[in-house]
């Protein structure tokens, strides 16, 4: 499991495997949360073959280059959310993930979303793995900071190239 992400009443985790081929593959899957609180059986979203073993820190670290955070993959697909805001309860969700250097403890997200849509601010930590998972509804905006581990060089708290924006555009049809 490299990371999971819950948003209201979904929840949504990202498996990395190694292939019969050798080659590392993603796989992100959904659940829903029942009335109960329990979940759904996972539903399989996409998948698909990596271009690098984000488990070896040797091939980690040559993606980064130096850098704290580096975009790793993004995709979109219509989920029901049945939120109000969402037409007929299904809504265009964004699914961004990021490499995150083993420098990284914890990821400071901060919303920025001028669209009503709103996502309190909060710290993810310790981080599972070193790919992380956002799940982003439409309209939402969210700055992401990269905390760093004790012992290890300061991180800048400004605008830098350790900083990164995830967006959700707001989709019409």
């Amino acid at each position: 499991m490299a990371d999971t992400c819950v948003r209201d009443d979904l929840g949504f985790a990202l498996l990395l495997h190694r292939r019969g081929d050798g080659r590392m593959a993603e796989e992100l899957y959904f659940s829903t949360r029942r009335d109960d609180g329990s979940w759904t059986p996972a539903d399989h979203l996409s998948g698909g073959v990596l271009g690098i073993d984000p488990t070896s820190e040797s091939e980690v670290a040559a993606v980064l280059r130096g850098r704290l955070l580096l975009p790793f993959g993004e995709s979109e697909t219509e989920l029901f959310t049945g939120r109000p805001e969402a037409p007929e309860g299904y809504e265009t969700l964004c699914f961004q993930e990021l490499l995150v250097s083993p420098e990284v403890d914890r990821i400071d997200v901060e919303s920025t979303a001028t669209t009503g849509v709103t996502l309190p601010g909060r710290i993810r930590g310790p981080l599972a793995s070193p790919v992380t998972l956002f799940v982003l509804f439409p309209g939402e905006r969210l700055i992401v900071r990269p905390t760093a581990r004790e012992g290890h060089r300061p991180i800048p708290q400004g605008e830098g190239e350790a900083v990164h924006e995830l967006t959700c555009w707001q989709r019409t049809i």
